[in-house]
């Protein structure tokens, strides 16, 4: 039998409750805001102009919007040439929006609320009908007071605080409350009652509520209680009416509609959004009280209270199977107060306040997508849209709260390891929780309106696998920092862990709500047609080489592009490689100081093994092996390229993106094998081992990438673009380049999905390192100075070489391929043409068309030079200045129609060009024949008038 560990300051880090708050806050705000966005849209109509009703939604439909039609052909058209500035104008322009100043009071009478409750709160529960002060009538002795005074100054107060009882109270316990620093403890009847005969019982309740006091959590639970019941008070009254209004709309009222039908799939994830919410909200409200309690019981155990005052509340557990005992512990998460049985177990062995929870993780992971994708939606609250850059700060909120949470979870459960000598968190069992809560919140976001059900929910598990790594990352790299970092406090190295884990998920966050999740439902990744005229712009004489080996090298290469990159805000590769970069270097540091057998200083006791750092030389012999693997692959992959591609057509290019993408994926291959025999005989940290030894395999194999390249046409069968031999380094470092940044990049993140999802293979154990003094310490300095200046000079000078291809569509698509969607149905159509005409198109027609009246007018009475300067030029001026304007405007959302719209435009301007351009030349006969193409524009305007009218029948 295992003697137990011995008992270690649970207070070296944060108990955690703070950020557990900061989550229940966050959520309860973004849910607020949510509610209130739907509210101010509910109420602008009253604020719309008369004939207005469609508000910003007309404006779609003018774009050529079909809200029934085809996501994704919706989305391309909205990319369409000039599409997306008229649809910017026209929003500003008729969107439904409150004034600025029911926006401000919403927001303040809602922190208002919360104010007031949290103030009010304890005056209420303090009030003079329902307590009574101890003084001389309830304690002649003073005996009761004394003993008070006396636990305070057990505890450590600096401050006393208030004590009155509650003689209605006949339970055997206490309460206290108030705000910082003037806090009340109330004592129960029952428990005063009971003093006598169990004086234990009484000293341990009061030091108990004493422990609140000292760990500062009063005002968290008054905030967090507030918070409840605003939430209860406001958002969730909003959301749930808002809900069962469109319930009604599209199930009772307007069922028979096509518009109905699509909508109702949305309708009813607004409904379980609102029901995932009350549980989230609840159960993170119901994390934040229980905790408290936990600690609280253990800061009233370390000042003396008898243990018995637990162990008898607690009585015998109960001989339960396996499934009553799920069940029993699934109640428990709903509870605000721990059972006597979780309670004396805390007590008897704090360890289960470190060990990683599930259901923190699970909750912040479905708070974390779901706070930005409604923070996204919500954070104008009616106001109009969002800006790119505020819309990457909402995913980075998202990613922010995940990684002060779970860092903060995986570096108090490394560090309770370290002090108590067990195992360190895995981090793979909490990544799975996590990543479930992300899965879980997507899912609920229910971001495809017209299905019920994701058109691809296989790429859900990318939401999976990120929480896994990262988790798993930030398990191993807080407990190696914990075992090897020499300074007196943890807290520069917890900052920085917590620093690097929101980079890191922030990268993949932002990538997944602006491209990922688009893949979920549906979204063409590839379109192979539009890649080859994309990379045709930037590699000359690519589209005559055209062929299906090209197309499948080009969808690589754009896909590997694309990933871990924001297509709205981060669309660099560099980045992906910096953060990535964070991966293998940060955890190379700690190979800088002395490894000795002391204690760490910031462990504060002796008792404290600091454990073995990573595995150096392991590191460097796989490294190096992986470099030697690496260049045996290039040859292999140059070999085929050099095959493969054949003289003709674009040969140079097609060369060129092939060698790139064969060395990407040859020194990608040879990473996870060095990482992979790493990081088998290294089981604390495998997966960091793993990831140096895989950066250290891929500056080598970069290194036999820029020689080979420089070398290109001296090799024979190696030779990719040149056909003479002779040195070319800088050809060499531009071919190494593209490759090197998936390399470093996209190719640090495979290697550690890869070793996740080798992990399951059977390992050599290796035998625990023996005891030997550190003599290698210069050396591991000249390492890591040396691996880190590589890197960071490869980051650095990386943009200078690179050729960005990039396309206003994530899959590739070119402009000249977007169409307008066909409509699903004639009153679709017809409402997209008549949509067209009321938010602009008519207001363009008629002023032209009037223009050119005025035009006929004045040019019958200008009787000489002068009249016809100063009455018929700014005529034809504004004519075309109309144009214009015209053709700034959406395209008529029918091809016939748009023909017509262009003719008549086109005729219109090439009448007033002329028209100027007579009078400034004082050319008769040229005037004379503006005159004339004047005339002929009213025939192309009838016909898109009688066109237009076809649609109004």
């Amino acid at each position: 039998m295992s003697a137990p560990a011995a008992r270690v300051d649970e207070r070296v880090l944060s108990a955690g409750t703070t950020p557990r708050f900061v989550l229940l806050m966050v959520l309860v705000l973004v849910a607020s805001l949510s509610a209130l966005d739907d509210v101010n849209y509910v109420l602008s109509y009253a604020f719309r102009p008369e004939g207005n009703a469609l508000g910003g939604l007309g404006c779609f439909f003018a774009a050529g919007v079909d809200p029934i039609g085809d996501r994704q052909a919706n989305q391309l058209a909205l990319k369409r040439p000039g599409v997306p500035e008229a649809l910017d104008a026209c929003m500003d322009r008729f969107e439904h929006r409150l004034p600025g100043w029911p926006v401000l009071l919403e927001l303040a009478l809602l922190i208002a609320a919360v104010g007031v409750l949290h103030w009010a709160l304890p005056r209420w529960k303090g009030r003079r009908g329902k307590v009574v002060p101890l003084d001389q009538r309830v304690d002649p002795t003073g005996e009761v007071r004394h003993l008070v005074d006396e636990l305070v100054a057990t505890a450590g107060l600096a401050r006393s605080p208030r004590v009155v009882i509650d003689p209605a109270a006949h339970t055997p316990s206490a309460v206290v409350f108030g705000r910082w620093p003037h806090y009340t403890i109330c004592l129960h009847g029952g428990l005063l009652a009971r003093r006598p005969a169990d004086p234990a019982g009484f000293r341990g309740v009061v030091l108990h509520e004493l422990a609140h006091i000292r760990n500062r959590d009063v005002d968290i639970t008054y905030g967090t209680v507030a918070l409840w019941r605003v939430f209860l008070a406001v958002p969730l009254p909003a959301n749930l009416l808002i809900a069962a209004a469109y319930f009604r709309r599209d199930f009772l009222r307007e069922s028979s509609t096509a518009f109905a039908a699509s909508s109702r799939p949305s309708t009813v994830y607004e409904l379980l959004q609102a029901g995932f919410l009350i549980a989230l909200v609840y159960l993170a409200r119901a994390d934040v009280l229980r905790t408290r309690e936990f600690y609280a019981d253990i800061d009233a155990a370390k000042w003396g209270a008898d243990p018995r005052v637990w162990s008898h509340r607690a009585g015998a557990p109960p001989d339960a199977g396996r499934g009553r005992h799920a069940l029993g512990a699934f109640a428990g998460l709903w509870r605000t107060h721990p059972d006597w049985t979780r309670r004396h177990q805390a007590v008897a062995d704090p360890v289960r306040l470190f060990d990683v929870p599930r259901l923190p993780m699970f909750l912040t992971g479905a708070a974390a997508i779901i706070v930005s994708g409604w923070a996204g939606t919500s954070a104008t609250l009616g106001q109009g849209d969002l800006p790119g850059w505020a819309e990457w700060g909402c995913a980075l909120l998202g990613a922010g709260l995940a990684a002060v949470v779970v860092g903060t979870i995986l570096w108090r459960a490394a560090v309770h390891a370290v002090l108590s000598g067990r195992r360190g968190p895995s981090g793979i069992r909490a990544g799975v929780w996590f990543g479930a809560g992300l899965v879980t919140g997507e899912v609920v976001l229910g971001r495809a309106a017209d299905r019920w059900l994701p058109a691809r929910p296989w790429f859900l598990l990318i939401l999976l696998l990120i929480g896994v790594v990262i988790c798993w990352w930030t398990a191993q790299h807080a407990e190696l920092w914990a075992r090897t970092w020499r300074g007196r406090t943890l807290g520069p190295v917890v900052l920085l862990g917590l620093v690097a884990t929101g980079l890191v998920f922030g990268l993949w966050f932002s990538w997944w709500q602006s491209d990922g999740y688009t893949w979920v439902q549906g979204r063409s990744i590839v379109n192979r047609e539009g890649l080859l005229t994309v990379y045709a712009t930037w590699y000359p004489g690519l589209a005559e080489a055209d062929s299906g080996a090209l197309r499948t090298v080009l969808a690589v290469s754009w896909v590997v592009g694309r990933l871990g990159t924001d297509q709205f805000v981060i669309s660099s590769e560099q980045l992906l490689m910096w953060v990535a970069g964070v991966l293998w270097l940060l955890p190379l540091l700690t190979c800088l100081w002395h490894r000795t057998s002391a204690a760490p200083r910031w462990a504060r006791g002796d008792g404290v093994r600091p454990g073995r750092g990573l595995p150096v030389r392991r590191i460097v012999r796989c490294g190096v092996g992986g470099g030697v693997l690496a260049l045996c692959a290039l040859i292999v992959a140059k070999v085929c390229v050099h095959h493969v591609v054949r003289p003709g057509p674009g040969r140079p290019a097609v060369a060129t993106l092939s060698d790139s993408v064969a060395v990407l994926v040859a020194l990608m291959g040879a990473m996870v094998v060095a990482a992979w025999v790493a990081g088998a005989g290294d089981r604390t940290y495998r997966l960091l081992t793993g990831l140096v030894t895989a950066g250290v395999t891929a500056l080598l194999g970069l290194l036999w990438s820029f020689l080979l390249a420089s070398a290109d046409g001296c090799l024979g069968r190696l030779d990719i673009a040149y056909d003479t031999c002779g040195w070319r380094p800088h050809e060499g470092w531009t071919s190494t380049v593209d490759p090197g940044l998936g390399v470093l990049g996209l190719g640090m993140f495979t290697v550690a999905a890869a070793m996740l999802v080798l992990a399951g293979l059977p390992r050599r154990r290796p035998a625990p390192p023996a005891e030997v003094p550190d003599t290698a310490a210069g050396r591991r300095r000249l390492l890591v100075a040396a691996v880190w200046g590589v890197a960071l000079a490869f980051a650095s000078t990386s943009e200078l070489a690179l050729t960005e291809v990039s396309s206003v569509t994530p899959d590739g698509t070119t402009p000249s391929q977007v169409r307008v969607p066909a409509a699903t149905s004639p009153a679709i159509h017809t409402a997209r043409v008549l949509a067209w005409l009321r938010y602009g198109g008519g207001e363009h027609l008629n002023g032209i068309g009037n223009d050119e009246n005025t035009f006929t007018t004045a040019a019958t009475r200008a009787s000489d030079y002068a009249a016809v300067v100063a009455r018929v030029r700014p005529i034809c001026q504004d004519i075309e200045r109309r144009v214009a304007d015209a053709r700034h405007y959406f395209p008529v959302p029918d091809e016939k129609g748009h023909r017509y719209w262009t003719t008549f435009l086109d005729q219109s301007e090439r009448a007033a060009r002329t028209c100027q351009k007579a009078i400034d030349a004082e050319d008769f006969a040229m005037y004379r024949r503006s005159g004339e193409e004047m005339q002929r524009t009213y025939f192309s305007h009838r016909a898109f008038y009688g066109w237009l009218q076809s649609h109004r029948r």
